[in-house]
């Protein structure tokens, strides 16, 4: 049987999930209605499991959002402020930059909830949310975005782990650095400091660090390239059960390309994930 394919824009829907895995249908909310966040917005509306329903998105300005909803096929769903959104939900999806991010989460993360976040360098910087979720029982479900690989990591890691490196090169245009005529390294330095330096670019190096030997330990490059069409990120995990190589070649949003296409259809498959009977991978 062939897998089903997470595109935001397929007319599709799969059958709905057997009785008894737990509520009979998920509310969803998404907070910001950007790139991202629509092509979710779509997903859920043309070619998602049964037992998934968008019912509010939030906004900074919910009015203007009323006739977006429309057009992606939810006329039943809610526009609302982003502080009425955790209440509205059984499931978030944060699509917030990272700025509102965090305000988003230091909201939602004691209800109890399962939140799916986006901008995964908020809690590489407040691993207090991962705490407080894990008292609250807060189900923190991150996407694996552009990366691959987070599998076997996890494996690993519990083992020895001895490194993890990145080198994430990206077209100029995505990292703010037009202009250039090579291939210039904009940045060395661990997952937590790429981070902070450009929190809105490396939500891979965050993503590795969770899984891996954390933000201190994982090291990262930062190569702004302009022959590139792609977001090359290559990725080196040496442990004591194996060593992983991995070269990933991912098409930056045409809307937004700081982030990848695929980032979207991860967020898919973890919303998927929720209501399936059969979860393929750690």
């Amino acid at each position: 049987m062939s897998a089903q394919r997470l595109n935001p824009i397929s007319t599709q829907r799969s059958p709905q999930s057997d009785e008894g895995l737990g509520p009979a249908r998920l509310r969803v909310g998404i907070a910001g209605l950007g790139n991202i966040g629509r092509d979710v917005a779509r997903w859920l509306a043309a070619s998602a499991p049964e037992g998934l329903e968008l019912v509010a998105v939030g906004g900074r300005h919910p009015e203007g959002l009323r006739d977006t909803l429309l057009k992606l096929g939810h006329p039943g769903a809610r526009a609302i402020a982003l502080p009425e959104l955790p209440q509205a939900c059984d499931v978030l999806v944060d699509c917030l930059d990272p700025a509102g991010s965090f305000g988003m989460l230091d909201a939602c993360v004691d209800l109890g909830r399962t939140v799916i976040p986006i901008s995964v360098s908020v809690l590489l910087e407040h691993p207090e949310l991962i705490e407080r979720a894990q008292r609250a029982g807060t189900r923190l479900r991150v996407p694996s975005g552009a990366v691959a690989g987070l599998d076997m990591l996890k494996a690993a890691a519990l083992g020895t782990i001895h490194s993890v490196r990145l080198r994430t090169r990206k077209p100029p245009v995505g990292l703010g650095a037009e202009g250039q005529s090579g291939s210039v390294q904009i940045f060395s330095g661990s997952a937590r400091e790429a981070c902070r330096a450009y929190p809105r670019n490396v939500n891979i190096a965050a993503t590795l660090a969770l899984a891996g030997i954390g933000a201190d330990l994982t090291q990262v490059e930062i190569w702004s390239d302009p022959t590139l069409t792609r977001n090359v990120h290559e990725i080196e995990i040496d442990s004591d059960s194996s060593r992983i190589l991995l070269t990933l070649e991912n098409l930056p949003s045409a809307a937004n390309p700081r982030s990848s296409v695929v980032t979207a259809h991860s967020i898919c498959a973890v919303l998927a994930d929720l209501v399936q009977p059969v979860r393929v991978g750690t």
